[in-house]
């Protein structure tokens, strides 16, 4: 996600369609999502249309550090009988990407943390955790 203005809330809506789609087909279902934040301040869009576009300059920190609250604030469904529209598993990386040059992944304080519940880590433990619960006893 390069865009943070509407983009943030649109992607915030394709994941909550995305899951209900998921867990409408197969409610034991696990929907996972990982959802990708730029935080480079001087991204250049390839498309023709957006050479030269000139930007806002924006505190990309409290930017992106916004984008991410509105993901982390998103309850994780925990059971096939919670709510449809809930992602199992959820995270966050945060990247940096001028449009140009090979992105690079941040670890730094921007990016959520070891023990966050959206770090990659944390990630990996819950959906491996209901993969097992919801599938380890069906052969």
């Amino acid at each position: 996600m390069t865009a943070h203005g509407k983009a943030r809330w649109n992607r915030y809506g394709d994941l909550i369609a995305y899951c209900n789609h998921v867990h409408n087909h197969r409610p034991d279902c696990i929907a996972a999502a990982i959802v990708v934040v730029n935080c480079c301040p001087v991204y250049e869009n390839p498309d023709a249309f957006a050479k030269g576009l000139a930007r806002p300059r924006l505190d990309m920190k409290k930017v992106v550090k916004d984008t991410i609250k509105i993901f982390a604030d998103i309850p994780l469904r925990s059971s096939a009988n919670d709510p449809n529209d809930q992602p199992e598993a959820l995270t966050v990386m945060v990247v940096n990407y001028d449009g140009v040059n090979p992105a690079k992944l941040v670890t730094d304080e921007l990016a959520p943390q070891p023990g966050n519940p959206i770090h990659y880590d944390s990630f990996l433990e819950t959906f491996c955790s209901l993969y097992a619960k919801r599938f380890s006893s069906r052969r």
